[in-house]
């Protein structure tokens, strides 16, 4: 059997512009086993929470992320991880891509991105007797422990989901 291997990301954001990005989680999975897990906070862009995304999904608020690092900071350490990926694994692949390349864009970096794979439109697919397949969802569906919106959490998850839909 083909062990995978794979990166796992999820972005939260301050408002509803895609260069928002306060808080990253990434899991590393190599030949089916988390291998690594970077978690940071963000300094976004623009810099204001909309409260619908603060205490209504994640919680993040600008004094948390006073002294957090930007965006550009931030890709120094997980530059690595993403471009040297087979592939990038998300739950909703098409907002946490977004978010990505809005952010390297909005910055000026020039960075190759892998492939993506979308455990939310494969979840549909593969499950379609599940009453909705949020991550929480499918993450109770497989009994994978989550602390939903946030960041390290909803990758780990997305990456869980991902090694579970390949069986």
């Amino acid at each position: 059997m083909l062990k995978l291997t794979f990166i796992a990301i999820d972005f939260e954001t301050a408002n509803y512009e895609r260069t928002s990005a306060c808080q990253i989680g990434i899991v590393k999975v190599e030949k089916d086993k988390i291998t690594e897990e970077f978690v940071s906070y963000i300094k976004p862009v623009p810099n204001y929470f909309i409260k619908h995304f603060t205490s209504d999904i994640h919680g993040i608020d600008k004094d948390m992320v006073a002294d957090a690092p930007t965006f550009p900071e931030v890709w120094e350490s997980i530059s690595g991880f993403i471009e040297r990926a087979p592939l990038i694994v998300a739950h909703n692949a098409s907002f946490d891509m977004g978010v990505l390349k809005k952010c390297l864009d909005y910055h000026g970096i020039i960075s190759k991105i892998p492939s993506s794979y979308c455990t939310y439109r494969n979840a549909k697919q593969k499950l379609p007797s599940l009453k909705n397949h949020k991550l929480s969802t499918v993450c109770k569906y497989y009994n994978i422990p989550l602390n939903h919106h946030e960041a390290l959490s909803d990758a780990r998850g997305a990456a869980l989901i991902a090694l579970e839909l390949s069986k």
